[in-house]
């Protein structure tokens, strides 16, 4: 045995200070991916609730509209709302919705055109919902509705 030579046993200062670097790096990876994760959670979310509230309005049309669902053709609820009740009562409640949802500068439109191909007495109607500030963001949702015209 080598009585000069000493073991030395443990971890230099060089060693602990990569080590430490190697674990920042990894806990930083960490928390990018859960922003990344939180911000497709939040966006995901919003267009669940936008959505809901295209198919609520594409409702009110086939439920409301009757005879006449072009009525409901031009709301934009960023303008007053259009027509007599029922169509009226329609529009105020969904441009509230459309408010408490928060989300910003979001729009709700409707179009309703005639259809009679390849049935008679149907109406295409296009919902849209758009909001977003830096990305807009659209979730629009188009159906053919029988008239209740005989």
């Amino acid at each position: 045995m080598n009585s000069g030579m000493r073991e030395e046993h443990g971890f230099t200062i060089l060693e602990a200070l990569v080590s430490i670097v190697i674990v920042a790096i990894g806990l930083l990876a960490v928390a990018g991916m859960q922003t990344t994760a939180m911000t497709g959670n939040a966006t995901a979310r919003d267009s669940t609730v936008v959505l809901q509230l295209v198919e609520e309005m594409t409702d009110r049309v086939r439920v409301n509209a009757g005879i006449t669902p072009q009525d409901y053709s031009g709301i934009d609820t960023t303008a007053p709302c259009p027509g007599a009740d029922p169509v009226r009562g329609d529009c105020a409640q969904w441009a509230a919705r459309l408010a408490a949802t928060g989300l910003p500068g979001i729009r709700g439109q409707v179009a309703v055109s005639a259809n009679d191909s390849p049935v008679a007495r149907t109406r295409t109607v296009t919902v849209t919902v758009t909001w977003g500030a830096a990305v807009p963001r659209v979730v629009s949702l188009t159906t053919v509705m029988e008239t209740w015209a005989s």
